[in-house]
């Protein structure tokens, strides 16, 4: 199976500018609150598996569970629909970060998300599928990416897909995450995808070595954005029940460890193991980069890309 390793010189000041997050993190704290997401929350099983799930920690006033089938994570129990889309709509965290951070991030994100997410699906589809193929791209607008693919295929946002054509792939870019009913929009992915298409899925990985350090530290982790985190054999069992091959799947991350590093700083009592500790405090940027490398050749960096096959 293909797999997408990275080099580069990416940090964690540059992509999440801490003042930036701090505000973030202030409004979704506000928003939680005035759309009341915890009322009326129903309790369920792994949106991957159907497992059950056992309490991991609470974020933000979120209980993340983990299947103790296949070990995803998921906020159990999840918030109303009718509520979460009031939040998507009318909060100010998703406005703020749109307007702010978006905005004061775009030139990184273009050099380290937007560009080689272009060259990724590019590489892909021109193996996998006929030329100028129609791509489907699921979820809030993403600056540059569509333009950049407009070049080589056919971009049409989800809502305006005609009613009677197949897409030859999907693009489902920090979007599946958000679902209150994953299964149900994986199902409607491989509706609107073509026998031997793809879906091209960005997310967070369950497995990632951020998120499985710092649990409720883990300031990256916003629920309600967040709503399950899945594992490599969540992954496998989610597609499956819908139709679709996993093809590939790579980690690609570059800011687990500056992450956790960052996160030792702020809470000196945070303990990790005395292996994984010399690595993350060590002062060799070097030691550091080649930790990370290891974590994505080990498919365990907390950012996920992965290729479906209808």
């Amino acid at each position: 199976m293909k797999r997408v390793v990275t080099g580069g010189e990416l940090t964690q000041r540059a992509m999440r500018p801490a003042d930036l997050l701090d505000r973030y993190l202030a409004h979704v704290q506000s928003d939680i609150s005035r759309f009341d997401l915890l009322r009326d929350a129903r309790p369920r099983a792994c949106p991957a598996c159907g497992g059950d799930g056992v309490d991991d920690f609470v974020r933000l006033g979120f209980t993340y569970q983990q299947c103790v089938t296949c070990r995803s994570l998921f906020v159990s129990p999840v918030p109303d629909a009718a509520r979460l889309a009031r939040y998507y709509a009318e909060g100010d965290a998703e406005k703020f970060r749109h307007e702010q951070i978006v905005q004061a991030t775009a030139d990184v994100r273009g050099r380290h998300s937007v560009g080689p997410r272009v060259r990724w699906v590019l590489a892909s589809a021109t193996s996998r599928l006929r030329s100028h193929p129609l791509l489907l791209h699921l979820g809030p607008d993403a600056p540059g990416l569509l333009e950049q693919l407009a070049a080589f295929a056919s971009v049409v946002r989800w809502a305006d897909v005609p009613p009677d054509r197949q897409a030859d792939a999907v693009l489902a870019f920090d979007v599946l995450e958000w679902a209150d009913d994953l299964g149900s929009v994986l199902q409607q992915c491989r509706s609107a995808i073509r026998p031997g298409g793809l879906l091209f899925v960005t997310t967070t990985s369950g497995d990632g070595f951020e998120i499985r350090m710092l649990g409720e530290r883990t300031r990256s982790l916003v629920p309600p954005v967040h709503l399950q985190l899945l594992s490599r054999a969540g992954w496998r069992t989610a597609l499956a029940r819908v139709g679709f091959t996993l093809v590939e799947y790579s980690t690609p991350g570059e800011l687990d460890v500056q992450a956790v590093a960052e996160a030792c700083r702020r809470h000196p009592d945070l303990k990790l193991p005395p292996i994984v500790d010399e690595l993350v405090r060590s002062e060799d940027e070097q030691v550091a980069r080649a930790f990370q490398e290891v974590l994505q050749q080990a498919g365990l960096s907390a950012l996920l890309q992965f290729v479906a096959e209808a």
